[in-house]
């Protein structure tokens, strides 16, 4: 799994703080949800990850909270094309982790995709990432071991395999 620094938020008069809301209490069952997608290229050799500066230095794929009325494919595709520009289609979900970001507990579905657009096209959000880049699964794997992406890389191992599979599964 991730990697994560769990901090306990402060208590006051035996409860949490509500500051960070109810999800920022790490022994609370409720959670925010987020959609990530796996986007791979159309030959499925190579994976699209966003370089972001907040709230740390990291090549992650795209991806954000599911709003309000929201399904996770409905989210998925709101949050690439919002954050890349890029069309794609949605297979499902193939990988999920609990995580603390941005002093939150965050449950971040991954969905595997595919761009079904030009994917040299990619227009990155106004104060998003900074920076994208098509990387294949080594490449990937070494991001993780040089901790330069926020997952690890079993994370990695598992996630593309699966995103591989539920594509496969979604086109035959």
């Amino acid at each position: 799994m991730h990697e994560e620094t769990h901090l306990r938020p402060p208590r006051v008069s035996g409860a949490f703080s509500m500051a960070g809301g109810p999800a920022a209490d790490p022994e609370a069952p409720y959670v925010r949800l987020a959609a990530v997608g796996l986007v791979g290229s159309e030959d499925g050799g190579r994976w699209l990850l966003l370089h972001r500066t907040e709230p740390s230095d990291s090549w992650d794929p795209p991806g954000g909270r599911v709003e309000r009325m929201e399904d996770l494919t409905e989210a998925v595709m709101r949050e690439v094309a919002e954050e890349t520009g890029l069309p794609i289609g949605v297979a499902g979900p193939c990988y999920a982790h609990l995580a603390m970001y941005k002093g939150e507990r965050l449950l971040a579905v991954s969905m595997s995709c595919q761009s079904l657009g030009d994917p040299e096209q990619v227009r990155l959000e106004p104060g998003g990432a900074i920076g994208w880049r098509w990387v294949p699964d080594e490449e990937w794997l070494a991001l993780a071991e040089e901790r330069l992406t926020s997952w690890s890389k079993d994370d990695v191992r598992k996630a593309t395999c699966a995103a591989r599979a539920v594509w496969a599964m979604a086109v035959s």
